[in-house]
């Protein structure tokens, strides 16, 4: 039967898979909750996108941060304040992390409603034990989601810089959505 159909044109082709490929923008996010993000580097480059997407975000993010600055980070900001209704944590892209300080955040975030750790790309050998450590927390903390950046960019050699980890302007704007679908719950 297949070879009773005719070949589409591969423009056509090259279309549809574009079209299947790239998510749609998430629209933008006004629910009145307190969003806080701290980040390293690929938080940077997709910082102009979250404050589009996200009303009132207080975004956090340095280039080279490690995972224990940001814990840093976190115990600046929530003892400055309020705990936000939901903390995003970008970390993990330099030198990883483990549960021991994944386990340290997370206590010092004591008080914010959700926590979202975006798992890493970054072709290092910490890869994929920061990626099973997050998931872990997921797991035995209630509090706690994975926004799976690492899913979501497989085979994408398209959305990074030629570092082969840093997201270019397409792969900054897919990062920032899955943020934005996992503040609302609809995925990540």
């Amino acid at each position: 039967m297949l070879s009773r159909l005719a070949p589409l044109p591969l423009v056509v082709v090259l279309a549809m898979l574009t079209a299947c490929s790239e998510p749609e923008p998430a629209p933008a996010f006004d629910e009145g909750m307190t969003v806080v993000a701290i980040g390293d580097s690929i938080m940077v480059g997709a910082e102009d996108h979250l404050t589009d997407l996200v009303d009132r975000i207080e975004i956090d993010a340095e280039v080279g941060r490690p995972f224990g600055d940001g814990i840093d980070a976190v115990e600046r900001r929530l003892s400055a304040g309020t705990a936000p209704d939901v903390l995003v944590v970008g970390l993990g892209t330099n030198a990883g992390t483990n549960t021991e300080a994944i386990d340290e955040l997370v206590t010092a975030a004591d008080g914010a409603g959700r926590i979202l750790f975006v798992n890493v790309r970054v072709p290092r050998t910490w890869e994929a034990t920061t990626n099973t450590a997050l998931a872990d927390a997921a797991s035995r903390y209630d509090n706690v989601e994975i926004v799976d950046w690492y899913r979501a960019s497989s085979e994408r050699g398209d959305l990074f810089r030629t570092d082969g980890y840093h997201p270019n302007e397409v792969g900054s704007e897919l990062w920032a959505n899955l943020i934005v679908a996992g503040i609302k719950g609809t995925g990540g």
